[in-house]
């Protein structure tokens, strides 16, 4: 057996073995470690090698370890005790042979005693401590070694914190520890106490003392304090901090000495002990950065377990916290001021308890303190010297640690406004004015730093941090002096001449977040704003900004560039000013496409900055909107923009080049660039329009269907087309129906339009079907479109591909959920908008039934849940204008429908399909649960549903309502007490009634 085991364990172990015995290996090994036959195998092994003194292979001897551990849950008693003694045995010869075992092995040995000390310690082998103790008796190292590893096993498996334990084995390792209390803590501790007394007992070994300091660290949150904390072994720990190999071990050991568990003068008694905060401060920082990081942990958890005690002492013990607090605050200082943030960012979370307890206790509230921490916070958000400001990465991680330093900066703002506005204010001046206007002797450090702080001083005043009455902020001193500097950066020239992208970007992002402290209309600074106005696009036009040789830089400009004008609609009345920068700007609404390439992975790869490039057209379409000036030049300036556009459109369609996706790309970005820019005007011109800018629009329509009908089989052409007539929209008004129908006309021709691209067609109609819904022509251009609109839904709905492989693709059946309720968003347009006729002219009333059936077919489908709420929504409209009403149109706003005759069959179809799919749903359904949100709002609707049909129909539908639930075994009582409800609640009572009345019979 032992040479099957030794075979199968090395042919699982080969890397050059035949798979397919590779996996009997596997197979076998597995077996071996489920069965008790090969536990006892792979025991006699190990007991044999002692005897016969025979070594094994090292990874044979851990699979045997392997096996034993993962059957310790399986023995018996009998088994446990047999197996403590045999594996005592087998560590009493590795001490004795002095065996050179690997640690991996030695691991596992611990890992192994660890775990069947839970299982034997209280009822199976209480001495078990008391034999591990013994096999150190001898003083070998390698005694003193596996001793070490088993005693922190043994934590692991009853006393880490970390580890999440189920109640019962949590009750049971309570068990283990009490034991431990009562018959073998003082030997412990004594031993532990012994060896780190004396370290040439374990030869001064780096590893072997660091154990040492570990179980201590370990066993303490759960042993008694006070076997540990006599001056003799106090004295043994602290020595180690001095000691290189083992000091940082002895901070962690420290940390969790004063982190146990105890009353408040208990705590301040044992940190007076141990006089940690002076030990703190004779730390200088030493070029060991781990050390150092170590030191910050012990600091920061003396200080945290200090202000705990104030907290649980309810402020009764004040006076001494508050001494050995004063006391520590210099190493935390000195620690937040360490060059690696890995060390500072270790006592952050004593300054933020610290803040936050000072708005408790007032008395602990040092405005020295606060000064020196404030100045200390201040300096830590600089940028290091050694740091250029260019690395994404490194600017990543310093961005938060500085979100951090910033809440305690905000919070001190909140302690003490005067002396936050004392010390911003001189961080500002010193940093960005001091030198005036020569940048030769500005350091772009400390420029950024006053930016910065320039920024973060505006969102303390948004936030009103240093609590100034609402009404009065914006004639409060902090406000007028965040002013003063903002207008003096603005007008300053230092900004022009410092070449760093950082403080180009934060320049340009200060500008746009607190654009508004010179825009307020309380504070009358309108004049102001509007004299500022051609500075700040003088540099933004710069080469700071939209024409920055940085890429990065520009692309940030642009985008920062159009929510400056789109939050601020700057007002420009200068002609010549806006010539100029319309002008000036062109070479930047150059468009030119990219085709998108793959990386090694194949993920795709946008080669061009477009999506960037539109917040231009945007801006400009904003600026030309709010400009004070005449029509005619607004009409040129929409000229500077167009034509360019206009000219590349008609190279792309005269273009000969074979590179077909390429120009259908570039017509798409260029198509985008028209509806942009026209976007952007119309969002700013308040609707409204002069008869040359509609007919530029104009113009552009027919550019824009020109250029669809050249490139219509293109999906990105037609979208992009789509997209510039929706915002073609508000200005053309009813002469859009012009060129409506041949939009309409190219998209629905095209053979290869996709599901979602039909989606966002319908979207784009029932946008037409609201804004049109009075005009004659939008009403015969719609009951013209509405039967070959539909058929090309369903058919794309149907469509499972050529061997149903759509079935299986949840992105395909994803949608179609879309299309689905896109769909039916249209029919909800057309009814809400008074159109419902458009469904029983003579061109769709044979469609009409159709829809109908669709619509109960989904309302069916309940695992699509939106879609079948959906279903059920647009039935509710159909009731609303047809139900019971002889198969016509009952909406006094349709003005088409009394010319329209009646659809026979109607009222008795929506009669039974309400009642079926009101009573089917929710009852022949299983998964049907009212507990799912999304269940119960279908029963809402449902009940909606029918409260509509009643109010409709009445009597007659109570009639046909009573037969049916009758039919379903209903009982006349229960019959009569649902009609009764239905009549009498409201909308919405009836809505919690039909809720319970599903759920009690459900139930039932």
């Amino acid at each position: 057996m032992e040479q099957q085991i030794l075979q199968a364990v090395e042919i699982a172990l080969s890397g050059s073995a035949d798979m397919g015995l590779k996996s009997q290996a596997i197979d076998f090994i597995n077996q071996v470690k489920s069965t008790e036959e090969g536990y006892n195998s792979c025991l006699d092994i190990l007991v044999n090698s002692i005897s016969e003194g025979a070594a094994l292979n090292q990874e044979f001897k851990f699979f045997i370890l392997q096996v034993l551990e993962e059957n310790l849950s399986r023995l018996a008693p009998e088994q446990l005790f047999s197996l403590s003694q045999k594996l005592f045995q087998y560590t009493n010869y590795l001490v004795s042979s002095e065996a050179n075992e690997p640690v991996f092995l030695r691991n596992k040995l611990a890992a192994v005693m660890g775990n069947l000390f839970s299982y034997s310690y209280t009822n199976v082998n209480p001495n078990f401590i008391k034999d591990l103790l013994s096999i150190v008796s001898g003083q070998s190292l390698l005694a003193y070694d596996l001793y070490s590893r088993i005693m922190l096993a043994i934590h692991t498996e009853i006393g880490d914190r970390f580890i999440t334990r189920s109640r019962e084995i949590q009750d049971r390792n309570n068990i283990i520890k009490d034991q431990i209390r009562v018959s073998d803590m003082e030997l412990l501790v004594a031993d532990w106490q012994k060896v780190l007394s004396n370290p040439e007992i374990v030869k001064s070994d780096d590893v072997l003392l660091n154990n040492y300091l570990k179980i201590v660290g370990s066993y303490i949150s759960w042993m008694e304090i006070t076997l540990f904390i006599n001056q003799g072994f106090i004295s043994t720990l602290l020595q180690y901090l001095n000691k290189p190999q083992q000091r940082s071990e002895t901070c962690a050991t420290l940390i969790e000495v004063i982190s146990k568990k105890m009353k408040p003068l208990n705590k301040i008694e044992l940190i007076s002990i141990l006089d940690l905060c002076s030990i703190i401060n004779s730390f200088k920082e030493t070029d060991d950065l781990e050390f150092n990081e170590w030191i910050a942990k012990l600091a920061n958890q003396t200080g945290l377990e200090l202000l705990y005690a104030l907290e649980q002492s309810e402020g009764q013990l004040f006076d001494s916290i508050n001494d050995q607090i004063l006391a520590l605050w210099p190493s935390i200082l000195t620690l937040l001021s360490n060059e690696y943030d890995d060390v500072s960012q270790h006592v952050f979370g004593f300054i933020q308890q610290y803040l936050l307890d000072c708005k408790k206790y007032q008395k602990l509230k040092s405005i020295d303190l606060l000064s020196s921490l404030l100045n200390k916070l201040v300096l830590k958000m600089k940028f290091d010297e050694d740091d250029d400001g260019t690395d994404d990465e490194s600017a990543e991680q310093f961005e938060e640690i500085r979100s951090k330093l910033k809440v305690f900066q905000d919070t001190i703002a909140v302690l003490s406004p005067d002396l936050y506005l004392e010390v911003i204010s001189i961080v500002i001046e010193q940093s960005i004015f001091s030198h005036g206007e020569d940048s030769g002797k500005t350091n772009w450090r400390n420029l950024e730093l006053g930016l910065f702080e320039l920024s973060k001083f505006g969102d303390s005043l948004k936030n009103n941090l240093i609590d100034v009455p609402k009404n009065q902020i914006h004639e409060s001193k902090p406000f007028m002096l965040f002013r003063e500097f903002f207008i003096r950066l603005i007008k300053s020239d230092l900004i022009l001449k410092i070449d760093h992208p950082r403080i180009q970007s934060d320049f340009f992002d200060l500008i746009v977040r607190h654009y508004n402290f010179i825009t307020n209309n309380s504070s009358g600074l309108e004049s102001e704003f509007a004299e500022l106005v051609p500075r700040i696009l003088e540099i933004f036009t710069s080469p700071l900004g939209l024409f920055n040789n940085s890429e990065k830089t520009r692309l940030r400009c642009w985008y920062l560039f159009f929510r400056f004008v789109k939050l601020s609609k700057p007002v420009l009345s200068n002609p010549t000013y806006i010539e100029n920068l319309f002008v000036k700007l062109q070479p930047l609404l150059v468009v030119k496409a990219e085709l998108p390439t793959q990386d090694e992975d194949d993920v795709v790869i946008e080669n061009d900055n477009f999506s960037t490039q539109l917040n231009l057209f945007e801006s400009l379409g904003l600026l030309v909107a709010s400009s004070a000036v005449d029509d005619n030049l607004k009409v040129e300036m929409i000229n500077i923009v167009f034509q360019p556009l206009f000219n590349d459109l008609e190279k792309c369609i005269a273009s000969n080049d074979s590179n077909v996706k390429l120009l259908s790309l570039q017509a798409n970005h260029l198509l985008l660039a028209i509806g942009t820019f026209t976007r952007g005007y119309e969002l700013d011109s308040r609707n409204r329009f002069t008869n040359d800018v509609v007919a530029k629009v104009d113009n552009a329509a027919h550019v824009v269907l020109v250029t669809l009908e050249h490139f219509s089989k293109f999906e990105v052409v037609r979208e992009s087309a789509r997209f510039a007539f929706a915002r073609f929209i508000p200005f053309l008004g009813n002469r859009i129906n012009n060129h409506l129908s041949k939009l309409i006309s190219l998209i629905l021709a095209a053979n290869n339009l996709n599901i979602m691209e039909l989606a966002d067609f319908l979207s784009f109609l029932g946008q037409v079907v609201y804004k049109f819904k009075s005009e004659d022509n939008t009403y015969q251009l719609l009951n013209d479109l509405l039967t070959p609109l539909f058929d090309k839904v369903f058919v794309l709905l149907e469509y499972n591909g050529e061997n149903n492989e759509y079935e299986s693709m949840p992105d395909i059946i994803r949608d179609k959920e879309v299309l689905k309720r896109a769909y039916m968003n249209l029919i909800s347009a057309i009814i809400t908008n008074h159109l419902s006729s458009l469904f029983i002219t003579e061109t769709n009333k044979q469609k009409f039934p159709v829809i109908l059936e669709s619509l109960v077919k989904n309302a069916y489908i309940i695992s699509e849940t939106n879609s079948a709420r959906s279903a059920i929504t647009q039935l509710i409209n159909i009731v609303t204008v047809m139900g019971a009403s002889g198969g016509k149109i009952d909406d006094p706003l349709d003005k088409y429908s009394n010319a329209l005759p009646a659809i026979e069959g109607v009222d008795e179809y929506l009669m039974d399909k309400v009642l079926h799919i009101s009573f089917e749903i929710p009852f022949q359904n299983q998964q049907f649960d009212l507990k799912d949100a999304q269940y119960r709002l279908i029963a809402q609707e449902i009940s909606v549903l029918l409260k509509t049909y009643q109010e409709k129909n009445g009597e007659p539908f109570l009639n046909v309502l009573s037969s049916y639930l009758i039919s379903l075994g209903l009982s006349q009582n229960l019959m009569n007490d649902f009609g009764t409800h239905l009549v009498k609640l409201d909308q919405k009572d009836f809505k919690k009634y039909f809720v319970n009345f599903i759920s009690e019979l459900k139930g039932k």
